[in-house]
């Protein structure tokens, strides 16, 4: 943080955009800045996914716990990326990924709530690849950088994964 102009403390970002300088190609296996906050973030963010699915095969006697968990984390995730999208669809004036962000949300929380524990985690895997493919079509998400398309695939298709297969060794038949 910095003093901005009124003496306020402001957000001082990683780099500006109309710096080519602060642009500069990143030092470390994972980069630097921005994008290497958002890849620790992003890998991290997996644990639980693959955590998870292993406890439930390894640690049979607390499945109820591992299978509650599995479902909740994932429906904070789809939250949170959805509720992304309100910020850029605000700033850039697309309507309809408002409409859309809000459809998926309720979609995921009926499911959440109202559906046994096998079809929940599917529907659940089935909605990141659904952002994933918006993402990739809707003009409101063109301005996203490479290295975020690029990890978002493979965070989403490992998260769809570890879902499935928690979705297959799952013995419960209603969430919690």
């Amino acid at each position: 943080m910095h003093p901005g102009a009124s003496g306020n403390l402001t957000a001082k970002p990683d780099c500006q955009a109309d710096d080519p300088a602060s642009l500069s190609t990143s030092t470390t296996a994972l980069g630097t800045g921005v994008q290497s906050t958002a890849r620790w973030l992003g890998w991290g963010g997996l644990l639980p996914f693959l955590g998870l699915p292993t406890l439930l095969a390894l640690v049979p006697f607390r499945r109820t716990l591992w299978e509650s968990a599995l479902a909740t984390y994932s429906l904070g995730i789809l939250c949170f990326l959805l509720g992304t999208w309100w910020g850029l669809a605000l700033v850039r004036r697309y309507s309809s990924a408002l409409l859309l962000s809000n459809a998926l949300f309720l979609m995921a929380f009926f499911s959440f709530l109202l559906l046994p524990l096998r079809p929940y985690l599917v529907i659940a895997a089935t909605l990141f690849i659904t952002l994933i493919l918006v993402e990739r079509k809707h003009p409101l998400f063109q301005l996203q950088p490479d290295y975020y398309s690029q990890l978002r695939l493979m965070l989403s298709v490992t998260a769809s994964i570890a879902l499935l297969i928690g979705a297959a060794l799952a013995t419960q038949t209603t969430l919690q």
